[in-house]
């Protein structure tokens, strides 16, 4: 089995990002994820180096292409088994999205926590174990033209921070460049919803299993996707937070009338009554607001 490994890392998104590892349709491949960099390099063994290897945030291991992949198609990237990594921590920078510091400290300052990850369980005290619900924070292909560092979300999918993107997930998105280039990182081994620490949830590093499929690219699909065993999801990335709620509301209308037979009209009236949507992250340079639809309310 092939492993995208932390040899080479990448903490912007694009084109022009030479390629590491070159995968078919239906091959499984892993992913080896790096953590950001943090406290945890305080008392590891080779911080220093890698203090000045992870120079950025969300690093992706290298850059995949996917053999035949082609600008106007769907990517669908399904994710496998995660394992975790036994170290972790989160922090705040004293100040985000979530907690703005406009006219100085919010009052909290900075704070961060190292913790151990075994059994299942996050080590928070040693009263508190909170269970592992593992999650990979950064999927992406190559935008269309621009670059974005991976702080970024938007439609070429990027920093979701959506704890769905996790086992039994399949994420999909529109490619733009032949291979698609395909990004992954950011693992977390759980995460609150708005992510309002910034650095997690529980950063996290390890392994992840991906397979990837391509398809035609419905008309209708123009921001990213994401399907499990229970839901469909749109997800949208901007700010304000409600621009990002308005445009997953749009995209589950156009996905509801594209493929499910609901007229317009009435896949807004019907999602007025079955949609779940929030907002994953309030921290990033876009905020991320996933609209879901279980499956039990689809047409059959």
């Amino acid at each position: 089995m092939q492993t995208a490994t932390k040899e080479t890392l990448y903490f912007e998104t694009g084109a022009d990002n030479p390629v590491t590892m070159r995968v078919q349709p239906g091959e499984t491949f892993e992913v080896e994820t790096q953590m950001n960099a943090g406290p945890w390099l305080d008392t590891h063994p080779d911080g220093e180096r890698l203090r000045q290897k992870i120079r950025g945030g969300n690093p992706s291991s290298g850059c995949i292409y996917v053999e035949g992949a082609q600008p106007g198609q769907m990517l669908t990237v399904h994710i496998g088994d995660i394992d975790l990594n036994p170290v972790g921590y989160t922090a705040f920078s004293g100040s985000t999205g979530a907690m703005p510091g406009w006219l100085g400290g919010t009052g909290i300052g900075r704070q961060s926590k190292v913790v151990n990850i075994h059994d299942g369980f996050i080590q928070w005290s040693e009263s508190v174990k909170i269970p592992v619900a593992p999650m990979i924070g950064f999927v992406g292909v190559a935008p269309a033209r621009e670059r974005f560092h991976n702080g970024w979300g938007g439609y070429w999918g990027g920093n979701f921070d959506v704890q769905e993107i996790t086992t039994g997930a399949a994420v999909q998105l529109a490619v733009h460049h032949p291979g698609a280039l395909l990004h992954i990182g950011d693992m977390h081994a759980i995460q609150g919803d708005g992510e309002i620490c910034g650095a997690g949830g529980i950063e996290a590093e390890g392994r992840v299993r991906v397979r990837c499929e391509i398809s035609d690219k419905p008309a209708a699909m123009y921001w990213p996707r994401i399907i499990t065993d229970t839901h469909i999801m749109t997800v949208a990335m901007a700010r304000p937070a409600e621009d990002a709620f308005r445009t997953a509301l749009e995209a589950m209308v156009l996905w509801l009338e594209e493929s499910y037979g609901f007229e317009r009209g009435e896949a807004y009236l019907y999602l007025g009554q079955v949609l779940e949507a929030r907002c994953t992250q309030f921290v990033n340079p876009t905020y991320t607001y996933v609209a879901k639809v279980a499956k039990r309310f689809l047409p059959g």
